[in-house]
């Protein structure tokens, strides 16, 4: 029996936004650092994902992208609503 090792697939790696542990992780170092801390932490952070999807065999630009932006968003989105509660927390905690 021969076989095509020629094959072209399509890699569809698994959604970073919906990858709980990483965005948890991600949003409490964010929560806990503050200006170029925060910028380096997010910054080789995003590097590091970029490259991990690239290891993985996807090679679209644009996917990448949308998959960095996704979790950008998510991440971000996150860090509102903790910020937001923890706010909330202190002004009721004052009263």
């Amino acid at each position: 029996m021969e076989q095509n090792t020629s094959k072209n697939g399509t890699v569809v790696p698994f959604p970073l936004c919906r990858q709980e542990l990483l965005v948890r992780e991600t949003v409490y170092v964010l929560m806990r650092r503050h200006g170029a801390a925060a910028d380096r932490f997010w910054n080789t952070t995003i590097r590091r994902l970029t490259g991990q999807l690239q290891v993985c065999g996807v090679r679209d630009s644009d996917e990448i992208s949308d998959q960095i932006e996704a979790f950008s968003l998510t991440v971000f989105d996150r860090v509102r609503k903790e910020a937001a509660a923890a706010a909330d927390q202190h002004v009721g905690g004052a009263a």
